[in-house]
């Protein structure tokens, strides 16, 4: 045999066998040594550069760092620079070693690089202080959340918030911080928010998870503040401009009186008195016959402003020079077709007026006629106007008054408590009129007589405003209680009590069997109107941008008579809940299905979105 040919053809065969097989795999060439800065701070993030080559493959980097050896889980080519990052949490100098290993066999290692040696200087760590955070988010509106943070070395610091979609990172700001941060979620879920806090020289606190239930309702949607971060002092008026829906309402901050987008919350434009810095009283109400906004003024004056843009159509009287006006100041309106019906306050022989108006449109005004109440008596809240042009008013001197439309005379008075003021009127389907007082809540026939009067026992006080749903009078008490009353005898169907402070605007009844109630702390309550149970409630303060929480509406100005109430809330024609806050002006997510209830009589202040007090 010819040992020649033998050999030969063994070797052919290794050459055949190892090209089907492939060369044995190689491990990465030893990696050279790190390189990166020469000290960091403990709870930094440390940031080095390492690189090797490999014949075949890609390559996995095992860092040694003294405390701790990582294993990466992205893998490099060759030849490819990779940065990785540590974080010591205690002062040393410390060792930084590299090894390569093969990804598609982690048994085939380069020995460890030569070492590194980093020097890590103390820092404190900062600190996530607390994060306040809305106790609904609504989908699809922004969110903000407040993050308080504070470094012990006074470093400036970032907040970084990880949301379920996507990252907010701050600027530096000097410590102690504060942050204010927005997300819009985009599905209902509980969603898992990630929040920390890193100093300049990247060291991060610990991570604080909180936790935000995400819904369609029960939440605010927007709220809205003057360039003053003031809010409003009137009743909201909701009304459609012939583009959109509008919010409108005075704010005594910067003596506007602004009408904002109800589905943005956006100031679209506004409006002053004619001497600026007076303020637009009373609540406004729309004469759609002529498509004025009708509101007072402290300058005594009677504004009508243009829907379409809130130009001055006409005023009166109209006086000419700012040393004449009377400051004899208007409550809120009634409206009837083109009719004003309007209190007045005292003027100098201490007499109280009522006043009707006509609204020509095209910029005039004509006064058809005004009734003398008689000395030291003044109209409380916004008179009603019934079916028949009747007009009802109370007074601060105890009495329920009707007079006919034209206020020749009044067609009866009665006088239902000695001292004190009598708010509403309100009036039912069948013509009964209901008022509260401060001892109790009054059911008076069409024809001045009695038909129940009910004191509210469980406060030992009687109504403020009220509301009337399909089948209940709903009303609330200073002292924080919500009532619903049956409008035939005045028994009570049931109460609710969740509020430290008192129930006084009027309750807004929904068409799908939910009423609200807004107390002084600006907490909107949602309760279903058969038994009384809550179905949720809204501190809206939570949602302010600073965190800020009031303590009530104790600084609003309090004056007697015709202009002693709170601004009442309002809903929009897409079921959302408009509440007059201390703090800001919100729009509250309601129900597609909760509009303001058509059929019942007189669900909201002064009847309906327009504000108009007319049956």
């Amino acid at each position: 045999m010819d040992w020649r040919k033998t050999a030969a053809t063994a070797l052919l065969a290794l050459v055949v066998v190892l090209c089907m097989t492939g060369c044995p795999s190689k491990p990465p060439a030893t990696p050279g040594v790190p390189w990166g800065p020469e000290s960091t701070w403990t709870y930094s993030t440390y940031t080095c550069s390492v690189v090797t080559t490999i014949a075949k493959g890609n390559i996995l980097f095992v860092m040694d760092w003294t405390d701790a050896i990582d294993t990466g889980d992205f893998a490099y080519m060759s030849g490819e620079t990779a940065a990785v990052t540590h974080e010591w949490n205690a002062v040393g100098t410390y060792d930084v070693k590299v090894q390569g290993i093969r990804e598609d066999d982690p048994k085939k290692a380069s020995d460890f690089s030569p070492a590194k040696s980093v020097k890590v200087i103390l820092n404190q760590r900062p600190v996530v202080d607390s994060v306040l955070v809305p106790p609904v988010a609504i989908m699809g509106a922004p969110t903000n959340i407040t993050v308080y943070g504070h470094d012990d070395d006074g470093d400036s610091l970032r907040a970084i918030v990880k949301w379920p979609k996507g990252d907010t990172t701050t600027e530096l700001t000097p410590t102690p911080c504060m942050f204010t941060l927005t997300n819009i979620f985009d599905k209902v879920e509980t969603a898992e928010v990630h929040v920390r806090v890193q100093d300049w020289k990247m060291a991060k606190s610990l991570d604080t998870v909180i936790r935000i239930p995400v819904g369609k309702e029960g939440g605010v949607k927007w709220l809205w503040q003057s360039p003053e971060e003031g809010s409003m002092s009137t009743s909201a008026l909701v009304a459609n401009d012939g583009a959109e829906e509008l919010v409108m309402s005075f704010s005594w901050d910067d003596w506007r009186f602004y009408a904002i987008t109800a589905d943005k919350g956006k100031a679209k434009r506004y409006a002053t008195t004619r001497w600026t810095e007076y303020d637009f009283t009373g609540g406004p109400a729309l004469c759609a016959a002529t498509g004025h906004v009708i509101v007072g003024s402290n300058e005594g004056e009677l504004y009508a402003l243009s829907l379409a843009g809130l130009s001055l159509d006409w005023r009166w009287p109209n006086t000419a020079a700012e040393s004449l006006e009377p400051f004899i100041e208007f409550g809120a309106p009634g409206i009837s077709g083109s009719d004003i019906y309007v209190g007045r306050d005292q003027d100098e022989d201490s007499l109280c007026r009522i006043y009707k108006f006509t609204d020509l449109g095209g910029g005039g005004v004509s006064k058809a006629a005004d009734y003398i109440l008689g000395t030291n008596q003044a109209v409380v809240d916004a008179p009603a106007i019934d079916a028949d042009g009747s007009v009802y008013f109370g007074t601060d001197s105890g009495c329920l008054i009707k007079i006919d439309g034209n206020l020749t005379s009044p067609l009866w008075t009665r006088h239902l408590v000695p001292v004190g003021e009598v708010h509403g009127p309100i009036i039912g389907s069948d013509g009964t009129i209901y008022v509260g007082t401060d001892s109790a809540v009054h059911a008076i026939n069409a024809d001045g007589t009695d038909k129940w009067a009910a004191p509210l026992v469980l406060d030992g006080v009687g109504a403020s405003r009220m509301a009337l749903g399909q089948s209940a009078l709903f009303v609330g008490t200073d002292l924080g209680t919500a009532y619903s009353v049956d409008p035939a005898t005045g028994s009570v169907n049931w109460s609710f009590h969740d509020s430290l402070g008192g129930f006084a605007t009027t309750p807004i009844v929904a068409a799908n069997g939910y009423v609200y109630f807004q107390d002084d702390y600006d907490i909107l309550f949602c309760l279903n109107q058969a038994d009384g149970s809550k179905i949720w409630s809204c501190d809206c303060n939570y949602y302010l941008p600073q965190g800020r929480r009031s303590g009530g509406r104790s600084h609003r100005p309090r004056v007697a008579g015709l202009l002693d109430y709170a601004p009442n809330p309002s809903i929009t024609s897409t079921g959302d809940i408009i509440v007059v806050g201390e703090g800001a002006l919100y729009c509250i997510a309601g129900y597609s299905d909760g509009l303001l209830d058509p059929a019942s009589a007189w669900p909201k202040w002064q009847k309906d979105l327009h504000n108009t007090g007319k049956k």
